[in-house]
């Protein structure tokens, strides 16, 4: 399991990738357009409530990978917590995505919360396992490579719903697409969570020699240079992004008037996603996982902005830039992930443990932070303007969904790939820091077989 790994193992480990997708498709799509137009909560407030329920992940996202990577059972360290998370976050689906009128945003607050503390215990945990199955440096973009596969035909999967419901059914409103996809993920996340427990092992690991408070674990991981410029990669990513995805739905209502294509357009660029990852992975062999992401951030980048002056009648235009940008999604949604992955190995030589679980538990705490940042400047500001979803949209307002669709997240992608571009973290590189660890415990274990001898 050191370097290469079976179909099999390859595909069931993917499949939690699915429902995962699909989940996160209508977190920062339809539930704020829902809760603000039907429900009739402001988007200051809304905004306010996806931050605040998201801080909480500075203590829960470290706390879950620092549990999960000390935890050892007979059925293993990861799989228990995925056992421990599937119930919780059926329960948060349910609510959020299906409330009972009328609802304040307490409610909105709670159940946010219960959904990411499901997220935290299952999700986790999940992504520590696939960087332990491989220490190979390309056999790892490929595990993230085949789990974006799943990623990318859940959101796939998510825009047919949405495509029958406003198409089919004449059913466009966000809370009628939030009920078709909440029942979806409670049949999705019980199968996928199955298929992975039943078909991937996971690999052996000794307990820690020293045991110290997680929040000096953390400290101790700040240390390491390649995670801190990750750190600031992905962050400016996710921002980008999560400015994005927080108008995307006003920009094709009010901007194109085109709100009742939005399931077959997504249904376009994800399909182009996965056409692009054989692409993307030829450049990560040709020239690093780093200038490969560093290429699509670009092109994403160039892509979002080129629709900043489109009104409506201009869909067709910007079906086709969106398509295009649609080609770099499994490139910045699977390589920093990947090469995270190479980081720990870094880690691994320094500190002597191996600490995957809080690596990218502290990833994915960046991760759901900056998507609650972008998402809470994007809707704070479009409120300080004005914008009322209920009502007709001005001038001044189209012009500032426009301005947060894609001025903001070209700049943040362009930063991510200037960040990104000279990254120090090779293939070479990661070659010889793998044969240093393998030298190493091989060492160790010559002494233990000559204790035993003794």
């Amino acid at each position: 399991m050191t370097a290469r790994i079976d179909r099999k193992t390859l595909l069931a480990y993917g499949t939690l990738g699915c429902p995962i997708a699909v989940l996160s498709y209508p977190m920062t799509l339809f539930l704020h357009p829902h809760y603000a137009d039907e429900l009739g909560l402001g988007l200051a407030a809304i905004s306010t409530v996806l931050l605040v329920s998201r801080l909480t992940d500075f203590v829960t996202d470290p706390l879950m990978g620092y549990l999960s990577d000390r935890t050892r059972t007979r059925f293993g360290r990861r799989k228990p917590y995925l056992l421990i998370g599937l119930p919780v976050m059926m329960l948060g689906i349910w609510k959020l995505f299906m409330p009972v009128p009328p609802v304040d945003i307490w409610y909105m607050l709670i159940w946010n919360m219960v959904v990411y503390l499901g997220w935290t215990i299952m999700v986790l945990p999940y992504n520590a396992w696939g960087a332990e199955l491989s220490d190979n440096y390309m056999v790892r973009a490929s595990i993230t490579a085949a789990r974006q596969v799943y990623v990318i035909v859940g959101v796939i999967g998510a825009s047919i719903v949405i495509w029958i419901y406003q198409e089919w059914l004449d059913r466009a409103e966000p809370g009628e697409v939030l009920t078709g996809i909440g029942w979806t993920l409670l049949v999705m996340f019980p199968a996928s969570v199955a298929l992975l427990l039943l078909l991937v092992p996971e690999k052996s690991v000794p307990a820690p020699l020293k045991r110290r408070a997680w929040w000096r674990e953390i400290a101790s991981m700040w240390r390491i240079g390649p995670f801190r410029r990750m750190v600031w990669v992905a962050a400016a990513i996710v921002i980008g992004e999560a400015s994005r995805h927080a108008v995307l739905v006003f920009f094709m209502e009010d901007v194109l008037q085109a709100g009742n294509r939005i399931g077959r357009t997504f249904i376009l660029y994800y399909l182009m996603g996965v056409a692009a990852i054989p692409f993307w992975q030829y450049l990560a062999r040709r020239y690093g996982k780093h200038r490969s992401l560093a290429t699509a951030m670009t092109i994403s980048a160039l892509m979002v902005l080129a629709t900043a002056f489109l009104g409506a009648g201009d869909y067709n235009t910007f079906l086709i830039f969106y398509v295009l940008k649609g080609a770099t999604f499994g490139a910045f949604a699977y390589l920093p992930l990947a090469i995270l992955a190479d980081v720990v190995d870094v880690d691994t030589v320094v500190t002597r443990h191996k600490r995957a679980g809080l690596y990218f538990a502290v990833f994915g705490a960046i991760d759901k932070i900056g998507l609650a940042v972008g998402l809470f400047i994007a809707l704070q500001v479009l409120a300080l303007a004005g914008y009322d979803p209920k009502i007709d949209s001005n001038e001044a307002g189209l012009w500032m969904i426009r301005l947060l669709y894609a001025v903001i997240p070209t700049f943040f992608f362009l930063l991510a790939s200037y960040l990104v571009w000279n990254y120090p973290l090779t293939n070479e590189r990661h070659s010889r820091l793998v044969s240093a660890l393998e030298r190493r415990e091989a060492r160790l274990l010559r002494k233990d077989d000559t204790a035993l001898l003794a």
